[in-house]
């Protein structure tokens, strides 16, 4: 199901039922671095071009043991369209860079929460491990916190925001360019859950999003899709199931980024039990949500079904994983033992990708959420190298 999209959610207990048993059961109810930036002025910061860089340090000791790696503060798109600043984490390779410079490829890691000290700049521990292996095979890596999620954000982690994620990448890898002029033009993106899904936004703007740059192709793993289509069923008829409380903290996470653009859509549905659930959750770390909806069914949250709603629209323009637009190779993967985001959803996602045109590379493994990275790595690592190669 929903509960655990993420390795981070190794704190919260293993979910017992799939997304299908979920609408199954709506059906029968229903029949850090806090020392960041030199000399940083946001506000000025925010009148430049997306890309721009504000301010740029180095990790003392390294990030995650990782040696050289840089964290920076850039300017960006925000969750309403307006400029604000992101943060991230640049790594180099060891050695001379080639004559072109270092291809880059951005990793866009799983769920880490809605605040500012979630996220990966300030914790590396689950994405440093991968940071490392692309940077073993000749790539310079940039990692994006997201909007929201990096020391100094001015907003809350528009979490699952199909735009921002999107943006957010893209524009790190211009200030990455800015700040490290040894990084060549070519560059591919991957990533994993939450990532995945950044990962297939980015690559379908990242043509015309960025022309000046030389992109190559996207790899995405696991990602959840159609998340909009899932939640149109929710309604107060909803019951409380024991064991879901997961379920219910992403359905708050989600609501507390669409509200960022779409504040009316979200309050047409709430009740005061959603409001005040979306207030506990707010700038939470995604270990905490379970608690700060403890008690809280999707049913007691809303007052109406969202089916029919302003929120059934705002969902889809916040959710959508596009199905039409990549111009590069696209590589997707997705485990078979998967009951976080379930194989279901993928397969899914290739027929709309068929029914429009989109031509893509599928692998499926014998492995769980946690276990898809290291399952897939040897295919992603050859779908790189052909599309990107390190030298």
């Amino acid at each position: 199901m929903l509960t655990n999209w993420f390795r981070r959610g190794a704190t919260i207990p293993r979910p017992r039922r799939s997304i299908a048993l979920v609408l199954a059961g709506v059906a029968i109810a229903t029949a850090e671095t806090t020392a960041h930036a030199d000399e940083i002025d946001r506000s000025a910061a925010t009148t430049a071009g997306p890309g721009s860089v504000v301010g740029s340090h180095e990790f003392p000791g390294g990030w995650g043991d990782i040696e050289p790696a840089r964290f920076l503060e850039y300017v960006t798109e925000g969750p309403t369209g307006a400029p604000t600043t992101a943060t991230g984490v640049l790594a180099t390779p060891a050695g001379p860079a080639p004559v072109d410079g270092w291809p880059i490829v951005a990793w866009e890691h799983g769920t880490s929460g809605l605040g500012p000290a979630c996220g990966i700049s300030t914790n590396p521990r689950y994405d440093a491990p991968v940071v490392r292996r692309l940077l073993e095979q000749g790539y310079a890596v940039v990692a994006p916190d997201y909007v929201g999620l990096g020391a100094g954000a001015a907003t809350v982690h528009p979490y699952l925001h199909s735009r921002t994620e999107a943006t957010a990448t893209v524009d790190l890898v211009r200030a990455a360019r800015h700040v490290e002029p040894a990084l060549g033009r070519r560059w591919a993106v991957t990533g994993v859950s939450q990532g995945g899904h950044a990962a297939l936004n980015t690559g379908e703007i990242a043509d015309h999003y960025a022309p000046e740059l030389e992109f190559r192709g996207t790899a995405a793993l696991a990602p959840p899709s159609n998340i909009e289509k899932i939640l149109a069923a929710a309604g107060p008829y909803v019951p409380a199931i024991p064991g879901f409380d997961g379920f219910t903290a992403v359905f708050a996470a989600l609501l507390d980024g669409v509200r960022l653009g779409a504040p009316d859509a979200v309050a047409s549905v709430l009740t005061p039990a959603g409001t005040q659930a979306l207030a506990r959750i707010d700038r939470r770390c995604q270990p905490d949500w379970p608690a700060a909806v403890e008690g809280v069914s999707i049913g007691a949250m809303l007052d109406r079904p969202v089916a029919g709603s302003p929120l059934a629209d705002a969902l889809t323009r916040y959710l959508r994983v596009p199905v039409s637009g990549y111009h590069q190779p696209l590589f997707l993967a997705h485990g078979t033992a998967d009951d976080t985001v379930p194989l279901a959803l993928t397969q899914v996602l290739l027929a709309q990708f068929t029914i429009a045109g989109t031509k893509y590379e599928f692998h499926s493994y014998n492995a769980d959420h946690e276990g898809i990275v290291d399952a897939a790595w040897p295919d992603v690592l050859s779908f790189l190298a052909g599309v990107l190669p390190p030298n």
